[in-house]
């Protein structure tokens, strides 16, 4: 029986799927709180410049220049630029809006192309699917998230303006001129407190998107199992794989045998294959090594080439269990190593007298 318990985490290749469908992990909560933010943050900078300015332009509006109303083409002209300039006015708000909301998406699922997504889908015109998802209890969870959310927002402009009421009452005796911004800065409190709770509205939604995301995304055993054998290629495969890499490394390492200073042996089971050589090398290194018929196949090109032979069964077996190929022996063992080296010398110094 197949086994349906997903639980086990998304695979990279199983992420890189879904973000080719388009599946992204996204957080319009998180995106509407960053506009927010900097569209408070945006208006707090420029808010002076801005509320100069139209205060111009009413002052400008409302003087009733005859010479704007008595000629068509001069008001059409004057209508234009006053389009043109509110545009300008307009547009670093617009820009910074705009530059948010899409640093924003993509710091959030990453920035992500996918046509797929836009392809044409004859179901979304069915009034049916339409019905049902209006109606499903999907959408009665994401009108009861609305209202808890609007609750939590209005609790803490409520909590605000509750210790507001006695500083409002006082408006009555500030000077008219200092009425409205001492207004607006209990306004700006106010939205300060909306920017702060729809940011923490936004990181929950964030962290449960992220959450349902690779929740969505987890996979059973045996699915990690073809996905693991699609990407990697049938077993068969990859063991002959293996094999031919194992046979390629035993080639290059029997080539090195020749150069050997000293095989040591076991007899029968382990040997080893050291070089050494004075002046190139600090110490005696492993250039091959194998047991049973790999031990046989060193001997024997060991004696084609005329490399010393030495029967040392502890220090072999110990040499082939703790030393790596292409890695030097440990100090603990310089001295046996030296003493067999030492023999092997006078040996062939006595030789060639």
């Amino acid at each position: 029986m197949a086994d349906t318990n997903k639980t086990h985490q998304p695979t990279a290749r199983r992420l890189q799927k879904a973000r080719e469908e388009g599946q992204v992990t996204q957080s319009a909560e998180m995106v509407s709180a960053v506009t927010l933010v900097t569209m408070l943050a945006v208006c707090a900078l420029l808010g002076p410049w801005f509320i100069s300015w139209g205060k111009n332009e009413l002052v400008e509006g409302l003087s009733c220049r005859s010479e704007l109303i008595e000629n068509s083409q001069v008001f059409i002209a004057y209508i234009n630029s006053k389009i043109i300039g509110s545009m300008l006015i307009m547009a670093p708000f617009l820009l910074a809006l705009a530059v948010c909301g899409v640093s924003a998406s993509i710091m959030i699922s990453g920035l992500n192309f996918t046509p797929k997504t836009l392809a044409w889908k004859t179901s979304e015109l069915n009034p049916v699917n339409g019905l049902k998802q209006l109606f499903s209890p999907e959408s009665l969870v994401k009108l009861l998230l609305s209202i808890v959310k609007l609750a939590f927002i209005g609790l803490l402009v409520y909590l605000y303006l509750s210790k507001k009421i006695t500083y409002l009452a006082t408006l009555q005796w500030i000077d008219v001129n200092h009425v409205l911004s001492s207004i607006g800065g209990v306004v700006l409190g106010a939205v300060i407190r909306i920017c702060l709770g729809l940011l923490v509205i936004g990181a929950i939604d964030w962290f449960y998107r992220q959450w349902r995301y690779i929740e969505k995304l987890k996979m059973s055993r045996q699915e990690v199992k073809e996905e693991n054998r699609d990407s990697d290629g049938p077993p068969e495969v990859k063991s002959k794989l293996r094999r031919k890499q194992y046979e390629l490394g035993m080639r290059r390492m029997l080539k090195k045998v020749p150069q050997a200073s000293v095989v040591l042996v076991n007899p029968t089971h382990v040997a080893v294959a050291l070089y050494y050589e004075s002046g190139k090398t600090s110490s005696p290194i492993v250039i091959a090594k194998g047991g049973d018929h790999m031990c046989e196949k060193i001997k024997e090109i060991a004696r084609s080439y005329g490399v010393p032979i030495i029967r040392r069964p502890a220090l072999a077996r110990e040499i082939y269990a703790t030393v790596k190929l292409d890695q030097p022996i440990p100090e603990k063992l310089f001295t046996a190593v030296a003493e067999v080296l030492a023999v092997i010398y006078r040996l062939k110094h006595a030789y060639s007298k």
